[in-house]
């Protein structure tokens, strides 16, 4: 009996989420990942727990140790499962590739020609630049979102946007990454980034890529992945740092230029 409650507590709630998740429509690694969040069983449970003993309906000692008891199990194997998400979630689109949510029907993909089309991964602060920058140069974006109010806003908005993981190759494909001529990963850290890029370069073998970071050290790892272009914000940082420092001291345009080149050569070599 203890057993079969701490079952439920501990399996019950991750189920139901991943479950509700999965309903609203959302991507399975978003889904993988709210029900692992939720799996922990924290401080809400023991306030639960209080608030049920004040009211007398708390079964007693008993009942106080199977709590205590399904927390630090829950809380052991949280981090475990966080890392078992991606893996899982790969598993899953090899064995049954996942529907692309609200995709874009193959119809409405306009023939146009690849250096007139871009996929923009994200819609942050970044994408939107992009996106809004690729517009006024009559370049034709086609934005991957796993957020579905963002991906509706965009399509009211008139761009062309899925609901999606872009590491997935069927989010990809219906993105027209084939018929694209950029490929343009505006969000840092994006799990699972390299075997997209590869993914995307075999759809599509004279895609330019281009990736963003956050750091340095991922510079070389984005590169043999395939990008062409990788921003990282460490070195924009620098380079920002350094044209300042130059055109106080009064360089010129060219010497700042030519500075700035030798710098982000030096960063992309760190």
């Amino acid at each position: 009996m203890l057993l079969a409650t701490l079952g439920v507590i501990l399996l019950g709630k991750p189920i139901a989420a991943l479950v509700i998740v999965l309903v609203m429509r959302y991507p399975l690694k978003v889904a993988l990942s709210v029900a692992v969040a939720l799996a922990q069983i924290g401080e809400f449970s023991f306030i639960v727990a209080a608030l049920a003993n004040q009211l007398n309906v708390f079964p007693g000692l008993e009942a106080s140790n199977l709590l205590i008891g399904a927390a630090i199990v829950s809380i052991t194997l949280n981090p475990l499962l966080f890392r078992a998400v991606a893996p899982l979630e790969r598993w899953v689109a090899r064995v049954r590739p996942e529907p692309v949510p609200n995709g874009i029907p193959e119809e409405r993909l306009e023939p146009r020609e690849a250096a007139h089309r871009a996929v923009v991964v994200g819609y942050g602060p970044i994408g939107r630049t992009v996106t809004r920058l690729l517009r006024e140069n009559a370049i034709e974006p086609t934005v991957i979102e796993m957020n579905l109010d963002t991906v509706r806003a965009l399509r009211q908005a008139g761009v062309e946007a899925i609901l999606g993981d872009a590491t997935q190759p069927a989010v990809l494909a219906a993105a027209g990454v084939n018929g694209a001529g950029s490929f343009i990963v505006s969000v840092a850290g994006l799990v699972g980034v390299e075997e997209a890029f590869r993914v995307a370069r075999r759809q599509n073998p004279t895609l330019q890529i281009l990736a963003r970071t956050t750091s340095l050290r991922e510079l070389r790892a984005l590169r043999g992945a395939g990008a062409d272009v990788v921003a990282s914000g460490e070195g924009e940082v620098a380079l920002t740092f350094t044209a300042a420092i130059l055109e106080r001291l009064g360089a010129t345009p060219e010497q700042i230029d030519r500075e700035r080149t030798r710098v982000r050569t030096d960063l992309e070599r760190a």
